[in-house]
């Protein structure tokens, strides 16, 4: 039994004036370790935040495809009915001149 004491008491020789630097050293690796769990959170928050964005950016570029294509069949419907107009009014002007 004083083999296991004397080794006890060389190792606390050893280490008993490293006990500070170890304690400051654990208390350190802590800090990081919840400094980089709130570095995550605040990343997957963003993450989350940036998703959010962008599907409400895609939902309005649905709306404003489906509302521009709306538009643009207004158009073709005005663009025929102005040519059809546009050649009754020549007909008209040609009754008119010739008669």
């Amino acid at each position: 039994m004083p083999v296991p004491w004397t080794m006890l008491g060389a190792l606390f020789k050893f280490l008993a004036p490293n006990l500070p630097d170890i304690i400051d050293a654990v208390k350190s690796l802590k800090k990081e370790q919840q400094q980089e769990k709130v570095a995550l959170d605040d990343t997957a928050t963003r993450v989350l935040e940036l998703e959010r964005r962008l599907a409400a950016q895609l939902q309005l570029i649905e709306q404003l495809t489906v509302q521009l294509a709306k538009m643009e069949k207004a158009f073709v419907w005005t663009l025929w009915a102005s040519i059809f107009a546009a050649v009754l009014a020549m007909i008209a002007l040609g009754v008119v001149v010739f008669r």
